[in-house]
């Protein structure tokens, strides 16, 4: 670690202290070490934060420019960094922000150009390779995933009682999502058949509490993982020949499929839990292949 001792865990424990996800705590923290790391390689000393000048961020979003860092990794990491250097001043960890003093220092993305999700072929690609597993587990985690655009932390979260099924309708409560942010999320035919069907084989977990025997997907010890959940998902992708395909790529895929069946970005953003439309009008953007399958055509 390359902050003086205990800073991060301060900084860590202050973010589970407000409110934030696992996720995001585990994310900010990353981030902020990621440029720890650097500051220490490029100095030769232990960072502290009232050492860091303001023209080290600049150095510092140079050397990721560099390496050719996506634009939104480089915003993610200054973010949790202006976030940070707050904190740390209000600790009186140093007197000065450097971020007080500078302007425009995020990169900026390049417009008009959305994030990956999966056409209708591959999607029905992504579910054959997992029925031919045929574990009624896996395949409720991705049709979950596709049918209702969770974020991964949000499906890990999910319990038993956060699911509502009948014959004609069904319904998902989402507790705590980004933000603190609860919402419910009606349940099409194919999700609400698929998560029936795992409700009936669904196993008792002994030896566990009773918080985590309550959720709504197991692992082998225990509650489904983040971590696991995605490694689920990337290696029913690899099966089916699809690349660049994670959970969240499940999430943007849902968010297209709203924005193609000619539903309100308004409805849309709701569904997704989103704070701001500009955010749900990505998926009226032409993805990269959009991008690739163009310039062939002109070709």
């Amino acid at each position: 670690m390359a902050f003086q001792e205990s800073i991060l865990e301060q900084y860590q424990a202050y973010l589970t202290r407000i409110g934030k996800s696992s996720h995001t705590v585990k994310a900010y923290t990353h981030d902020v070490d990621s440029f720890a790391k650097w500051w220490a390689q490029t100095t030769g000393e232990v960072v502290s934060p009232r050492l860091v000048d303001p023209r080290e961020i600049g150095d510092y979003r140079s050397f990721m420019l560099q390496r050719r860092l996506k634009p939104a990794t480089i915003n993610r990491r200054l973010k949790a960094m202006t976030h940070f250097f707050r904190w740390a001043k209000r600790m009186e960890l140093t007197t000065e922000n450097p971020f007080d003093v500078l302007e425009n220092v995020s990169i900026k993305k390049q417009q008009d150009t959305a994030p990956r999700w999966l056409d209708y072929k591959e999607q029905l690609a992504l579910l054959r390779a997992v029925r031919k597993a045929e574990s009624q587990r896996d395949l409720a985690v991705v049709q979950t995933l596709l049918g209702t655009g969770l974020r991964i932390s949000e499906l890990a979260a999910l319990n038993v009682s956060d699911v509502e099924l009948s014959e004609r309708k069904g319904m998902l409560y989402v507790r705590v999502g980004k933000g603190m942010k609860a919402r419910q999320i009606p349940l099409d035919r194919r999700t609400r058949q698929v998560l029936s069907d795992y409700l009936e084989v669904r196993p008792e977990m002994d030896g566990l509490s009773e918080e985590e025997r309550e959720r709504l997907f197991f692992g082998q010890r225990g509650p489904l993982t983040e971590r696991e959940i995605d490694y689920l998902v990337t290696k029913y992708a690899y099966q089916a020949q699809l690349e660049n395909c994670t959970a969240h790529t499940l999430r943007h895929s849902f968010g297209k499929n709203l924005i193609d069946s000619g539903t309100p970005a308004d409805q849309v953003a709701t569904l997704m839990g989103h704070e701001s439309l500009d955010t749900t009008k990505i998926y009226t953007r032409p993805s990269q292949r959009d991008l690739e399958r163009a310039v062939r055509r002109a070709a």
